[in-house]
């Protein structure tokens, strides 16, 4: 037990105080449901009106939050546009993903289940389209817009299967260019195929996307035995 001494010595500790809550919530709490409203209606509005149409005052409406509170969260348009594909990249890849890791460990048949997972997850929601492949198609060629790391994790999670299935495969071939080639050749023809309004049936355009695969299994083969 402390003497008289030793507390009179001691500086006195302060009491945290309780942050304050307004309608239940605290000041952080608060921000983070706004920014959560505001990507919400992100995604509703490029997804409907698209990037070139969309304003800073559609998705303060959108969201129902004055637009003094947007750039809390986003510096520009520009900024709100690559939140929302981010955010939806990352469901992409959470569908694929999944559907990947339940086929066996075969490029073809990797390749299929994750086309098809892909293809489905875009048709499912029109506004997916728009985000990821309209307007990202014009976007994300802009030299002064940062780099993609979205697209960037696709290619490395197909460099990962390529590690796994051809652990054998010569070090002169680069994972990273076929990663980019991969994706590049994927997501013109989801494009092509969202253009012409989801015509053909998602088998039929996995069908044609799928001689890309097997000339890369066919080749990795190839140089495995050479090697």
């Amino acid at each position: 037990m402390n003497s008289p001494e030793d507390v009179l010595a001691s500086p006195a500790q302060p009491t945290a105080s309780p942050a304050r809550r307004y309608g239940g919530l605290t000041a952080q709490e608060r921000r983070d449901l706004r920014r959560r409203k505001l990507l919400d209606a992100a995604v509703q509005v490029f997804g409907t009106l698209g990037l070139r149409r969309a304003t800073v005052r559609d998705i303060c409406n959108e969201a129902r939050i004055t637009e003094r509170y947007f750039s809390e969260h986003f510096a520009s348009i520009s900024e709100a546009y690559e939140a929302a594909f981010k955010l939806i990249s990352e469901q992409a890849l959470l569908a694929t993903g999944r559907a990947m890791l339940q086929a066996r460990l075969d490029t073809l048949e990797l390749a299929r289940a994750g086309l098809q997972a892909f293809l489905g997850f875009v048709q499912e929601d029109p506004r997916r389209a728009q985000i990821l492949l309209v307007d990202a198609s014009s976007y994300w060629r802009n030299p002064n817009i940062k780099n993609n790391n979205e697209l960037k994790r696709h290619a490395q999670a197909m460099r990962f299967f390529c590690k796994r299935i051809y652990p054998d495969l010569p070090g002169h071939i680069d994972l990273e260019i076929i990663g980019a080639s991969l994706v590049g050749a994927s997501l013109q023809a989801c494009l092509t195929w969202v253009q012409s309004g989801f015509r053909q049936p998602i088998e039929q355009v996995v069908d044609h996307l799928m001689f890309i695969w097997d000339g890369l299994d066919r080749w990795f083969r190839a140089e495995i035995q050479a090697g």
